[in-house]
């Protein structure tokens, strides 16, 4: 009879086998930090020229300069911001395009039925770039002069206000004051910012809301009466206008946030890089100088600080759109 002896092979085979696994980990590492090696694509849901436009190139270059590698801002407007915001959410999840957006992840979930894309799943935040604070202005023919004058004026008859369009934070916050206040007052949307400011000075509305830049020109001149800014705080660009707060402590708060977004499948450590490069660029002195000369107030928060704004904005604009009854579109 003969002896069969069992051959090594299989047990060295295994240890082949686990040498390898053991070095995937690092092989991982080394591909992360030798991340990025090709140039970033910067995707602006906005057309050019805009206050987004200026935000989005401020970090863009600091970006670049951070990471080793140029970083593109190439323009996607179109359909509020969802062109953009598609392209990334459906494109490789390899940290290469990024998406610069605004408040439209918040409100185009809640005011469009087409939106294909999860702003909470499909998209993980690098950075919060800038805010902006929206503001409320009148036609100066309108027999108002402080926000309590048009909230009274508004209970007696039905007012029109521009906004920047249906389903924008300008057009959900001004319902969100009419049904806080009891005021009746009707949006009509506009193309963005600029016609809409545009027909508020020749007095096509009763008044304005929507981001402050484009209406200082005409505060200062008179042709606008600002009523009130949104933020937490009066506007540099806009000092003797009161904040809604200050006028009344129950009314929120609304800022117009920008932001820098991964496509939620990119890899941890190619994330955790792009989260360290933004948050040392947005602790430039110079950085925050020329984001504030362009209207922007400055307010870095952690990507987990602003999921939960995110989140927070989503959870308004529902309910606004709920009770308001604005149909979606």
């Amino acid at each position: 009879m003969s002896t069969i002896r069992p051959t090594r092979r299989p047990a060295l085979a295994r240890r082949r086998a686990a040498l390898m696994l053991a070095g995937l980990p690092l092989a991982g590492t080394v591909r992360a930090q030798a991340w990025p090696e090709r140039p970033l694509k910067l995707i602006v849901p906005f057309p050019a020229g805009g206050g987004a436009d200026v935000a989005a190139r401020t970090v863009a270059d600091r970006l670049a300069a951070a990471l080793g590698q140029s970083v593109v801002v190439d323009y996607r407007p179109g359909a509020s911001g969802n062109i953009g915001a598609e392209v990334v959410a459906r494109g490789p999840a390899d940290g290469y395009t990024l998406l610069f957006a605004n408040e439209f992840l918040a409100t185009n979930p809640v005011m469009f039925t087409s939106v294909r894309y999860d702003s909470l799943r499909d998209f993980v935040p690098i950075a919060r770039v800038a805010s902006t604070p929206a503001a409320i202005a009148a036609h100066p023919s309108l027999p108002v002069k402080t926000f309590g004058d048009l909230v009274a004026l508004g209970r007696t008859r039905p007012l029109n206000y521009a906004s920047p369009g249906v389903g924008t934070g300008p057009h959900l916050f001004g319902q969100m004051i009419a049904l806080a206040t009891g005021a009746q007052f009707n949006n009509v949307p506009y193309k963005g910012s600029a016609p809409a400011t545009a027909d508020a000075v020749g007095g096509q509305v009763d008044f304005i809301v929507s981001t402050l830049a484009p209406m200082v020109q005409h505060l200062n001149s008179g042709r606008l009466r600002g009523l009130a800014v949104t933020g937490a705080r009066r506007a540099a660009l806009a000092p003797d206008v009161p904040t809604l707060v200050e006028l009344d402590p129950s009314m929120a708060r609304y800022d117009v946030w920008y932001g820098i977004f991964a496509p939620s499948g990119a890899p941890a450590p190619v994330v955790a890089r792009l989260q360290q490069a933004a948050a040392q660029v947005m602790r430039e002195p110079e950085v925050a100088a020329k984001l504030r000369a362009a209207g922007f107030d400055v307010e870095p928060s952690t990507p987990a600080e602003f999921t939960a704004e995110i989140r927070s904005d989503i959870e308004r604009w529902t309910r606004v759109q709920r009770d308001a009854k604005i149909p979606k579109e």
